[in-house]
Parts: structure tokens; sequence; C-alpha cells
């Protein structure tokens, strides 16, 4: 019924690591295979009460590329499926739900789960990927990832990057497989050849190379991980402290902390990202931050006014936030641009992931009626709510700190910021330097 067409194939369908990661180029074969390897536990693991979940980005790739490739294989042959409830009654006992990150809670409240499929993971956020992780804890179950590349999110830094620098945790949980379209001998060779003369270099070693790179059209190009995520210190005397929130229920409702120094230093310090908050939990860990950093003010997206009037009522300074979404891309990129941004790496990783996937939507999958630049120039509204808050937070503070481009070394000599960046590249050094100035960035 099944008959690997690789060695790699055959390693990704036989490991017994507890997550197999196929990271390859489009056709590869790997939705098949991960439907294969899920297979097998269904027929491990025959009782009642045994559960799998089988998972998607959005609708659209579940019912055009998961579902089908799954219901080839399975429906009617092992059980039926039942497009009402989303799921896959296996014959003799046992469930398979489908679920999709466009509700990251949707795998919520499912027990005795024995494996996970993972199709196209490159695109889950990290909700929904932490969620999927608590899923497969109880029973340990196995997890398997199968995705082309898309960009540098939670996938590549937790597991891609670590197993190839040779992390012996991660090698020890986690099989890597990652190969190229051609690698599979049913694509055709003239294709390949075709689009590796006319595409982007980049774009084509992603699609059909397998190869992790940063995506294409993001927002914020000028965000570099290794340079604006730093460790948290101790912030100077004068720093003052706002609040951004983006509501949501179904979605992640998230609510950062952002630190202004008076030299005009942002620092992103804290973010609460969760789903089904209702505005009595909101203002609950609103009152928490506010006491813990002293929060001057929260600017909050202006779509549920009713919430901000609660807040203030509750003696939260609460505003609507400018939402002016080009103009406020251009304040946030103008301040991680000219240096004076960063993010604490401890308590951000939901914005940090965001940085790597918030994006343009490609010229091609736009429809007939959004060809004007306005529609052009706004991102995908997907996955995105830190970086909502990001922007209002931008939008209501980037007046403030005046004296903004100048630092003052240990010898009170002062000297441009941006020229201390160009001779001393180490982030830690600087940040050091910053710690022990007279007046402290």
């Amino acid at each position: 019924m099944f008959k690997p067409h690789t060695e790699k194939q055959e390693e990704v369908f036989l490991t017994e690591k507890r997550i197999s990661i196929a990271a390859t180029g489009i056709q590869w074969g790997k939705t098949t295979v991960g439907v294969m390897r899920l297979l097998m536990d269904m027929f491990k693991f025959t009782s009642a009460e045994d559960n799998f979940i089988v998972t998607a980005p959005t609708y659209k790739i579940l019912y055009q590329s998961t579902l089908p490739v799954f219901k080839a294989i399975c429906d009617g042959r092992f059980g039926h499926y039942h497009k009402e409830n989303e799921c896959f009654r296996i014959k003799g006992g046992g469930m398979v739900w489908f679920r999709t990150g466009q509700n990251p809670d949707s795998v919520v409240g499912i027990t005795n789960v024995r494996h996970i499929l993972c199709d196209e993971a490159g695109l889950y956020s990290r909700y929904f990927w932490d969620n999927i992780q608590a899923r497969s804890s109880i029973k340990r179950c196995p997890i398997t990832i199968v995705t082309s590349p898309y960009s540098l999110n939670w996938l590549w830094t937790d597991f891609i990057r670590k197993h190839r620098n040779g992390d012996e945790y991660v090698r020890k949980l986690v099989h890597l497989c990652q190969a190229t379209s051609k690698e599979n001998p049913y694509f055709p060779e003239e294709e390949y050849n075709d689009r590796l003369r006319t595409m982007d270099p980049r774009r084509f070693n992603m699609l059909y190379g397998g190869v992790f790179d940063r995506a294409v059209g993001l927002v914020y190009d000028c965000f570099d991980i290794s340079q604006h995520v730093i460790d948290s210190f101790l912030l100077p005397v004068g720093t003052r402290y706002f609040g951004g929130i983006d509501w949501g229920y179904t979605d992640p409702c998230v609510i950062k902390v952002r630190a202004v120094t008076e030299t005009g230093m942002h620092y992103s310090i804290s973010e609460v990202c969760k789903t089904q908050m209702r505005v009595s939990d909101i203002i609950d860990h609103c009152v928490r931050l506010k006491n813990l950093y002293k929060i001057e003010k929260f600017f909050c997206d202006p779509s549920r006014p009713e919430y901000i009037e609660e807040l203030n009522r509750k003696g939260l300074n609460a505003q609507p936030a400018a939402n002016a979404i080009v103009m406020g891309i251009e304040k946030h990129y103008a301040l991680i641009k000219g240096g004076d941004y960063f993010v604490f790496k401890e308590n951000n990783k939901h914005t940090i992931d965001e940085y790597e996937t918030y994006h343009y939507a490609d010229p091609k999958d736009l429809k007939p009626d959004q060809g004007s630049n306005d529609k052009i120039n706004l991102p995908v509204d997907q996955s995105n709510h830190t970086m909502d808050c990001e922007r209002y937070i931008s939008m209501g503070t980037w007046r403030i700190g005046h004296a903004k481009n100048r630092v003052v070394n240990q010898d009170t000599s002062v000297i441009p910021f941006r020229e201390i960046s160009q001779y001393d590249t180490n982030m830690d050094k600087l940040i050091k330097r910053r710690r022990n100035a007279d007046i402290s960035l």
C-alpha cells in the first residue's frame, strides 16, 4: 500500500524519535508519509478512548491539501469521515480530529492523544504550536511535522537550527529530514530546472530546495534577531512604561509593555498572549502589569470602546490607539531601523516569532479588486496581534525622548549612538557599556 520512494522518506516513516520533521521542497510526498506514519499508530492504539489529531494552518490548506490525502488513504477503508464534526471515526474504536490554526485553541480539550500530524507547520503561530505540544504531553505521543520552509519562526529557532548546530537534546528528540523536490523520483526534472532558471534564488531554495531562510516580503525586514533581541537588564531611573492592547477572544488577546528611556530608547519588555479572555481577565492582567511597571497609559485597539471605558472605570489610564496602519508601521520601522528599539528575550517569545512571519501579501495572491497601492501595502491580517500592539505603542510614544541619538560613555564624552554601533557590533558589549554609563540608555 505504501512504498517509500527514497531512503529519506523511509526514515521519516520509521523513526522512533518522538518528533519527526520532514522540511522539504514541494511535492516531495511529505503529507503522504505523514498520514502513513499516523496510520501506523491508528493500528497500534485501538481503544475507543484513543484520539489522534491532524492539524493544518488554515481551512484552505486543510481542505485542499491535508484532508484529500488522508481520505484517499483511509476513508471507507479504515473508518468514515464526518464533515459536520470534522472527525474521522476509526473502525473498531478511536477518533481522528481535524483542526486548524485559525482557532489556535481548537485542539484544547482533546484527551488521550496518541499521535499528532502537523501539515505545513511552518505556517503555524507559536501559540498554536504550544497548544499542540500540550496535547501530546500526557501520553508523550509522537508528533509528525511535514512542511515546506516559510520563515525563520519557532520551527527554525526551536528545532532546525539547534539540530543543525549539534544540540544533543534536540538531536535525541527529533528526526530531521531536509530534501529537495527533485529527490522525489516522480517529480519532473524539467519542471525543477525551469523554476531554477526563472525564480528568485532565495524563493526557489525555500519552495523547491527545502532551505530555511527569512520569509519573503517581511514588514519589518530591518529586524534582526541577532541584533535586536537582547537579555534583559536594569533600566535607568527616569524610564517610563506604556502598555498596548490588541483585543481578542477566539484570536489571542495580547497585552504588551514598552519601556521608553529619557534618551528615547525603546525596549519591548513583556507580553501576555492568551485566547478566551473576558474583559475582567484583561483588567486583572493590566492591573498586575501597572503595579509591576508603573504603566502610565495603555494604548488600545479602538475597535472596542466599551472595553476601553471599562478599563478606565477600574483606574487604568486607557485610550484608543491611533490605528493608521501604514503610518504606524512607518513609525515602528523607523525605531527599529534607527537602532532605538530592542526586545528583551525573556517573556517575548510570541513577539519575536511574529517579527519573522509578519509579511505583505504576494501580489499574485491578491484578488482582482485588490490591485490598488493602498491594498498592496497592507500586511496579511494573520498572526499579527503582537505586531499590532507594537504599532499602537509606537504611534503613542514616538515623540517621547528627544536626545535619541546620543549616549554618554564611561569617560563622559558624548558620541552618537549609531557611531558606537558601527565599531562595536557585539550587542552584549554595547549593552554593558550602557549599563555602566553615567547617563545610561
